[in-house]
């Protein structure tokens, strides 16, 4: 009887799928966790862009419709969404709403704050944004300035 010398036995196969079990029931909870993180991650930059857009359309007195007393652009932050509005003669239309996540919620800094036209200024009492991912307990934190300056905090864990 002649023995086949280029296969695998039974338990070099059984070894060998333990080995990537292992290692794939290690890195998923890691997996997730990252993914959590990048969910907080671009909900914050998706903010962000929002606020800039409404500051530049402000400043460049980019009317969302016909106006005659344009008042500016404000965004009104809430827990669970936010809203981009547009100004004229002091009334605020709604242009649009985004809602955060599930998991994803603004725990400090809700409000609004009006970004005016070129050389009217701004009215920005909101010193900081800060949003929890409750998956991780972990929070991100936007800086504003009264001058609308924004700035990204470091991940951390949420006190």
């Amino acid at each position: 009887m002649v023995k086949n010398k280029f296969g695998f036995t039974i338990i070099e196969l059984l070894i060998s799928i333990s080995i990537i079990l292992i290692f794939s029931g290690i890195s998923l909870p890691y997996y997730n966790k990252y993914s959590q993180e990048i969910k907080l991650q671009n909900e914050v930059k998706k903010l962000i862009s929002v606020i800039e857009l409404a500051k530049k359309k402000a400043i460049s007195s980019d009317l969302y419709q016909s106006c005659d007393n344009f008042s500016g652009y404000k965004i009104i932050i809430n827990a669970d969404n936010y809203s981009f509005r547009f100004g004229c003669a002091g009334v605020y239309q709604n242009v649009q709403t985004y809602n955060f996540p599930t998991n994803i919620s603004v725990i400090s800094g809700t409000g609004n704050f009006t970004f005016k036209p070129l050389g009217i200024g701004t009215n920005i009492a909101i010193g900081a944004i800060r949003l929890k991912n409750s998956s991780l307990n972990q929070c991100l934190e936007i800086s504003i300035t009264t001058n609308g300056i924004l700035e990204t905090g470091n991940i951390d864990s949420c006190l």
